[in-house]
C-alpha cells in the first residue's frame, strides 16, 4: 500500500497536478472564506447545549437589552454644575448613536441628582462608590457591535479631558475588543509565521526551492482548512482565529522530516531518491498525524462551543497539513539542492545520550514531573478573572477594572419564585423579595443587585404609586411609556422574578461556580425557590468547568490512545509504556508549571496542552518507525536493541530538532499579540515544544530499551536521592 501511494505521489503526473491544485485552493479561498472573526455574546456554548438553552429561556422570559456602561469620574464632586453639564452632553450624544435605544444617567431617568441618591434603583444603577463617579448606561438594540462601539469610543475620546475621565465597559464593548484583538492577531501571526519560518528554513537548509515549497505547502494547507471549515458553516471564532497559524506550523513539521530523509537517502537518481524519501517518511507522518488528529478530536465532544469548533477545525487542519505536505511539497523537493547548516547537525550529534547520562536525565525528568505536576495542578487557575483577558496597561482593562470596583461588572441572573406558588405582585412578596435583595447585595462577591423590588420601589417613590396596589403598579411599569421596565424583571403571570447581580471580577480567588453555589442557597432562606440561573458570569463559570474537565479527561484519554498507537506501530510493550510515560511527563511539567507560576488557563490558551502532547508523540513515532527499519536482527532483541535506536537517532534527531526550532519560532509570534490569552497560548506551546524534544530524544529511547541493569541503577540513584532529601 505504501509503495503504491509513494509511487503515485512521486510520479510526473503528480508534479503537474499539484500546482493546479494550489491555484484551485487559492481561487476557492478568495471566493468563499470570510476572514472576519465572528464573536457574539453567546459564543460560550453550542445551541443544543442544555446550559445554553437554560440561559436562552431566561432571556426569552425576561427580555433584557445589552448595555454599554460609561463611567465618568471627576476629581471634584458629581454635584458640580459643570459635571452635570458634561453628563448631559455625553448622554445626548450617546442617545443619538444608531443602535442605542435608550440612555439612563443622572440627567436622564431620575428627576435630579438628589432623586437618584434617594431612589433604590437609580442609586444602584447610576452612582459610583463614594459618589466619585456616575454611570451613563446605554441600552443596545443591535447585534452589529463594530460600528456602534466605534462611535461610542469616538464620543468618549472627545468628552474625556483632564477634569473628567470617561471609561467604557459592558459585554458588547468587551466582545468587540476581543474581535479586534483577534483580527489584529490574525494579521500579525500570519505575516510573522511566514517571515520567521522562511528565515529559519533558509538558514537551516540553504535552499530556495525548499523554502518556497514549504511556504506554499503550508499556506495551501491553511487555506484548505479554512475552506472546508467555511463550507461546514463554522465561522472564524474566538479559537479558530488562530487555526491558520496552527495548521501552517503543523505542515512545516512534515516538510522538515521529508527534507531530512531526502538528505539521508542513498539513491543518486532523483526519482528513485524521492520515492525512497516518501516511502520512509510517509508511515511515520501518517501515524504522527493520527496522534495530532486524536488530540483535536478530543475537543469535538466538549460542550463548550469554542473548543468544539477548534476540535473540528484542528482535525480538518491536521489532515490538510499531511495532504499538502505530500502532494504539493515533493515537486519542490525534486528541484532542491540542500546544504544544511552545520550548527543544527552539531546539536543533533548530542543524541543519543550516553546511557549513564540518559539514566540521570530519566530519573530527573520523572521526579521533577511528579513534583511539579502534583504541586502545580493543585494551584492551577482554570477559571481566571475576566480582567486576565486584557493587558493591565490598556484602556479596556482600566475601564473594566474601574467599573468592576464601582458595582461589579459581570452579570449573574437568578430567577426565583415563591415556595407556595403565590404571585409576586403583593405586599408580602415585596417584603420577602426586599429581604432577599439585601441579603444578596451583602454577599462579598456581589457588586450590586437590581431586581423586581427595586423596580417596585421606584414606582412607590411617586405619590400616586403609594396609593396603588402592587399589581396595578406593576401593570403601569410594564407599559411602553415607562420603558416596559417591569417586564424585564417579572414574567407575565407574576409568579417568577429576575434578580440581576453584577458580580465582582477583580480580586476573585475562587471559581465562579463555587461562588454561585453559595448564592443559590440564599433564596431558600427567604421562602423562595430558585427556578433558573444564567447570565455571562454563570456561562463563564460553566465554560471554565468544561475547559478543566476537557483538560483532565482529554489528556488521560489521549495518553491511553497514544499508547495504543505506539503498540500498533512497535508491537512491543516497552515502547508503548515509554510513550505513555513521556507523554505523562510533558503533561505534568507543562500543567504544573502553569499552576506554580499562577498563569491563567483560559478558553483560548487551554488547547496548547493538546498540541504539546502531539509534538512529543510525533517525534517518538518518527524515531520508532525509523528504529524498526534499522533493526539488524529482528529475531533477537527487536526494539530492545539499543543500536537500532542509535541508528534512528543518527537520522531523526536532526529533523526533530529543526522541526522543534521551527515550531518554537513559529509560535513565538504569538508573543507579539496585545491579547494576553493569545500570548499565553503561543508561549505555552514554545515551552512545551522545548521540553518535548528533550524528552523524546533523551528519555524515550532509554525507556524503550531499559534493561534489568538499568533498573537497578535507577533504584540505587532513587534511594540515594531520597536519603539526601531526608
Amino acid at each position: 500500500m505504501v509503495d503504491f501511494v509513494t509511487k503515485g505521489l512521486s510520479s510526473r503526473l503528480a508534479m503537474i497536478i499539484s500546482p493546479l491544485f494550489v491555484l484551485a485552493v487559492l481561487g476557492v479561498f478568495l471566493w468563499q472564506v470570510d476572514l472576519r472573526p465572528q464573536i457574539t455574546p453567546d459564543f460560550f456554548f453550542s445551541t443544543d447545549s442544555e446550559i445554553y438553552k437554560q440561559d436562552k429561556r431566561i432571556a426569552d422570559e425576561f427580555p433584557f437589552q445589552q448595555q454599554i456602561l460609561l463611567n465618568v469620574t471627576t476629581a471634584g464632586s458629581i454635584a458640580d454644575p459643570n459635571y452635570h453639564e458634561k453628563i448631559d452632553t455625553l448622554t445626548q450624544r450617546i442617545l443619538s448613536v444608531q443602535g442605542v435605544s435608550d440612555v439612563n444617567s443622572i440627567t436622564r431617568g431620575p428627576d435630579d441628582l438628589e432623586a437618584a441618591r434617594e431612589n433604590p434603583l437609580w442609586r444602584r444603577m447610576l452612582i459610583g462608590n463614594n459618589e466619585e463617579s456616575s454611570f451613563v448606561v446605554a441600552f443596545v438594540n443591535t447585534d452589529d457591535f463594530e460600528p456602534l462601539v466605534k462611535k461610542i469610543e469616538h464620543i468618549a475620546e472627545q468628552e474625556d479631558n483632564k477634569w473628567f475621565d470617561v471609561r467604557i465597559s459592558g459585554l458588547p464593548y468587551i466582545v468587540e475588543q476581543i474581535r479586534r484583538n483577534l483580527t489584529q492577531d490574525m494579521k500579525t501571526f500570519t505575516l510573522g509565521a511566514i517571515v520567521l519560518s522562511a528565515i529559519v528554513l533558509f538558514a537551516v537548509f540553504r535552499s530556495v526551492p525548499v523554502v518556497i515549497g514549504a511556504l506554499i505547502s503550508s499556506i495551501t494547507a491553511a487555506m484548505l482548512t479554512l475552506i472546508i471549515q467555511s463550507f461546514m458553516g463554522i465561522p472564524i471564532g474566538i479559537l479558530t482565529a488562530n487555526l491558520g497559524t496552527i495548521v501552517f506550523v503543523l505542515t512545516q513539521s512534515h516538510v522538515i522530516f521529508l527534507v531530512a530523509n531526502w538528505v539521508n537517502a542513498a539513491r543518486a537518481n532523483k526519482d528513485a531518491k524521492l520515492r525512497e524519501t516518501l516511502k520512509h517518511t510517509l508511515p511515520a507522518s501518517f501515524w504522527a498525524g493520527m496522534t495530532t488528529l486524536l488530540g483535536f478530536s478530543s475537543l469535538i465532544f466538549v460542550e463548550a462551543k469554542p473548543l468544539n469548533q477548534l476540535g473540528i477545525g484542528g482535525a480538518i487542519g491536521t489532515a490538510a497539513a499531511l495532504f499538502c505536505a505530500y502532494t504539493v511539497f515533493p515537486s519542490f523537493l525534486r528541484l532542491a539542492k540542500i546544504n544544511p547548516l552545520e550548527f543544527t547537525y552539531a546539536l543533533a550529534k548530542n543524541f543519543p545520550l550516553p546511557r549513564k547520562i540518559a539514566v540521570t536525565l530519566t530519573i530527573l525528568t520523572i521526579w521533577i514531573a511528579l513534583g511539579v505536576g502534583l504541586t502545580g495542578m493543585a494551584k492551577l487557575e482554570t477559571d481566571p478573572s475576566l480582567l486576565s483577558y486584557f493587558k493591565e496597561d490598556s484602556k479596556l482593562y482600566d475601564g473594566l477594572y474601574h467599573i468592576d470596583e464601582n458595582g461589579g461588572s459581570n452579570p449573574l441572573l437568578l430567577v426565583i419564585k415563591r415556595e407556595d406558588g403565590d404571585t409576586l405582585d403583593n405586599s408580602r412578596s415585596y417584603e420577602r423579595m426586599w429581604e432577599l435583595q439585601q441579603r444578596l447585595a451583602a454577599h462579598g462577591e456581589v457588586g450590586s443587585v437590581i431586581s423586581l423590588p427595586v423596580i417596585m420601589a421606584e414606582g412607590d417613590e411617586h405619590w400616586l404609586g403609594q396609593l396603588l396596589p402592587w399589581n396595578i403598579l406593576l401593570d403601569i411599569l410594564s407599559k411602553p411609556q415607562f420603558g416596559s421596565v417591569a417586564k424585564s424583571f417579572v414574567n407575565e403571570d407574576r409568579t417568577k422574578a429576575l434578580f440581576m447581580l453584577r458580580m465582582k471580577e477583580s480580586g476573585r480567588e475562587r471559581d465562579r461556580l463555587e461562588i454561585i453555589d453559595e448564592i443559590e442557597k440564599i433564596p431558600a432562606q427567604h421562602g423562595f425557590t430558585l427556578s433558573a440561573v444564567g447570565g455571562t458570569y454563570y456561562l463563564q463559570g460553566e465554560l471554565a468547568a468544561a475547559v478543566a474537565a476537557s483538560m483532565t479527561t482529554g489528556i488521560i484519554t489521549l495518553i491511553i490512545l497514544f499508547g495504543v498507537i505506539a503498540f500498533i506501530i512497535s508491537g512491543t510493550v516497552f515502547v508503548t509504556v515509554a510513550v505513555m510515560i513521556c507523554a505523562s511527563c510533558i503533561s505534568a511539567l507543562v500543567i504544573g508549571t502553569l499552576g506554580l507560576a499562577r498563569i491563567p488557563v483560559d478558553i483560548i490558551s487551554s488547547p496548547s496542552m493538546n498540541i504539546c502532547l502531539g509534538l512529543i508523540v510525533d517525534d517518538m513515532i518518527h524515531l520508532t518507525v525509523t528504529a524498526k527499519r534499522h533493526l539488524k536482527d529482528k529475531t533477537k532483541k527487536g526494539l530492545r536493541d539499543w543500536q537500532a535506536w542509535v541508528d534512528a537517532l543518527n537520522t531523526q534527531s536532526w529533523p526533530a530538532i529543526v522541526s522543534t526550532l521551527t515550531i518554537m519560532i513559529g509560535f513565538s509570534v504569538f508573543a507579539l499579540s496585545d491579547f494576553p490569552p493569545s500570548q499565553r497560548f503561543g508561549l505555552e506551546i514554545v515551552y512545551g515544544a522545548c521540553l518535548a524534544v528533550i524528552i523524546a530524544l533523551g528519555v524515550f529511547p532509554f525507556l524503550a530499551t531499559i534493561t534489568e541493569k538499568d533498573k537497578a541503577k535507577i533504584e540505587r540513584k532513587t534511594k540515594k536521592a531520597a536519603k539526601i532529601k531526608e
